[in-house]
């Protein structure tokens, strides 16, 4: 834990910054900082993790799509603050330790280190962002962890694949279904336990179809994983600030 000196010199680090580059929290628009004391705060204090179930498997996840981690994902997500991949990173380790250890505690298939597997973005959402933003979220929420785990770029989406956002359920569901396990990691996942990854969960359609194609290839996925859950507010889609799965 941080030392009042070094939080005093953090302060002042940041109030110099400001003078510089003037900003505000993404959380509650408070001047000089990215994301206020107050905003942190709140993520710092979300339950560590929220388990539930989709189609049988376990998931977990680190809270809901509200407040400030709505905030802080969409500003990392598609608005270049890559700085917030640690406190994200945080909000989603727990979830992604349990998810492991789960994993581990499963029978069947092969070696006890799962496959952490990542669900994809469009290329043209990765071209647009720079990076990828789920890989950067599950190496800072692995960082300094012992547990044995794996990372494998499985999946890919497939042409056609549009953002989830405004559509209908059945349109969801077609449009998820555009993912596949990719050529060169077929073999891989073969006979593997598999922890899916991805950053929103609103109906769960692209998570299914990411488990149906992983298990055609051979692999089981036995957990899932989310940063966050939101609920869709009615039949048009979730709020259009999540931007899911672009």
């Amino acid at each position: 834990m941080p030392t009042l000196r070094a939080q005093h010199l953090r302060e002042l680090v940041l109030d110099l910054a400001a003078l510089v580059w003037p900003t505000a929290c993404v959380g509650c628009g408070a001047e000089d900082r990215d994301c206020c004391d107050v905003c942190l705060a709140a993520l710092g204090e979300l339950p560590a993790v929220h388990e539930r179930e989709l189609d049988g498997v376990p998931c977990f996840a680190g809270g809901s799509y509200e407040g400030p981690l709505c905030s802080v994902l969409v500003a990392f997500k598609h608005d270049g603050r890559v700085g917030f991949r640690r406190v994200l990173g945080a909000v989603l380790r727990d979830p992604l330790l349990s998810a492991i250890r789960c994993a581990a505690r499963t029978e069947g298939g092969g070696p006890s280190a799962p496959l952490i597997v990542a669900m994809p973005s469009r290329p043209n959402g990765v071209r647009k962002r720079g990076y990828r933003h789920l890989e950067l979220l599950v190496t800072a929420a692995l960082r300094g962890s012992r547990i044995p785990s794996l990372r494998l770029r499985a999946l890919r989406t497939t042409r056609g694949r549009v953002g989830q956002v405004g559509l209908s359920a059945s349109a969801r569901e077609r449009n998820a279904r555009r993912i596949a396990v990719r050529h060169s990691a077929r073999h891989l996942v073969r006979g593997r336990r598999v922890v899916l990854v991805d950053d929103i969960i609103t109906t769960g359609a692209s998570m299914r179809a990411a488990r149906e194609a992983l298990e055609h290839a051979g692999a089981n996925v036995v957990a899932m994983v989310a940063l966050c859950v939101a609920g869709r507010r009615d039949a048009r889609g979730v709020p259009a600030k999540s931007r899911e799965n672009p």
